[in-house]
């Protein structure tokens, strides 16, 4: 297919999967727990910026040299323009075929996450992961679709330009033109515990350790930083639980019951005071953690969830604060 890539049949290509995308496939290969799913690769974004009615509009604006003072304008009216275009239908087609697949291997009462995955993020050097925004809980066809979209025009968000500027004063010769964007679609996992773990200690720069937050429930509380996470110390190379700080997790996210997305609801009490992950499960990351940086050959930042017990890994990156 020519706009969309199988993560499970997927060949590295950077170019056309961006950085998400990529080690999501090179994690598959490894033989990694990773969610099923589909890319909707670069292609898909080019043609719909080449065939939509807002062509010409379009790129006159993504060809303005940007400015501070010029960016939240510039950012409404791409994000606009994006957003009342039409997919192209063949693109739909070859997205429809993907989602049926995905369906026939994780049954049918199945919800998708649709991510980001930018061709210029997830480097040693910075990351643009985090610019651009997911979501979840998507349960139809048309959900994924619509999401599609949303995540296309959250590659000009406010937040998106502002740090595309911040590279520019690094040295990176980035314009508007230069950011493209593939996406991935993965069957949403109804996460127990969530954590973020970094297989370097990130607060003391120490390369022999492990750094994790956890929680109860999705992660995307620990991603934007709504809620105090446990976080624990491990050691990298042999399993030791250095430290654990008990944070309070008064709220965790959970599916919204009345539509796609998720809600923010109170933690049970008896929640709130205990590690939100056992021993054994700070095995298996540890264990897993050691495994992806070998793999990348870099200290990772890496997305992880647990349901019914089972660790799987929703995405790995490179950390881009470590001084070496």
């Amino acid at each position: 297919m020519e706009y969309i890539v199988l993560l499970s049949d997927g060949k590295s290509n950077p170019n056309l999967l961006g950085g998400k995308g990529l080690n999501l496939i090179k994690l598959i290969e490894a033989g990694i727990n990773v969610p099923p799913g589909f890319v909707i690769n670069i292609n898909a974004y080019e043609n719909f910026l080449k065939e939509t009615e807002n062509t010409d509009k379009l790129n006159e604006i993504l060809s303005i040299t940007l400015e501070p003072k010029k960016i939240m304008q510039v950012s409404a009216d791409i994000q606009d323009l994006i957003l009342k275009s039409e997919i192209p239908k063949e693109i739909i087609d070859e997205i429809k075929v993907a989602y049926d697949q995905t369906c026939e291997i994780t049954g049918d009462e199945v919800y998708f996450a649709v991510r980001s995955s930018a061709t210029v993020e997830d480097s040693s050097k910075f990351s643009f992961a985090g610019q651009a925004d997911s979501f979840l809980y998507n349960k139809s066809f048309d959900d994924i679709l619509n999401s599609l979209k949303k995540c296309w025009a959250s590659l000009y968000s406010p937040r998106a330009l502002l740090y595309l500027l911040q590279m520019r004063k690094k040295g990176f010769d980035l314009s508007l033109k230069d950011v493209r964007m593939a996406v991935v679609v993965q069957k949403m996992i109804n996460s127990e515990i969530s954590g973020v773990l970094f297989t370097a200690n990130i607060v003391t720069n120490n390369e022999s350790q492990m750094y994790l937050n956890s929680t109860w429930g999705l992660g995307d509380p620990i991603a934007n930083n709504s809620i105090n996470p446990d976080t624990i110390i491990l050691n990298k190379d042999k399993f030791e639980v250095i430290k654990i700080i008990i944070g309070k997790k008064e709220k965790k996210s959970i599916q919204n019951p009345e539509g796609s997305g998720t809600i923010m609801i109170d933690t049970d009490p008896e929640y709130r005071s205990v590690c939100s992950m056992n021993e054994n499960q700070l095995r298996q990351v540890q264990s897993l953690g050691l495994r992806i940086e070998n793999l990348f050959k870099w200290p990772q930042d890496i997305e992880l969830a647990i349901e019914k017990d089972v660790l799987y890994t929703l995405q790995a990156r490179p950390i881009t604060t470590l001084k070496k």
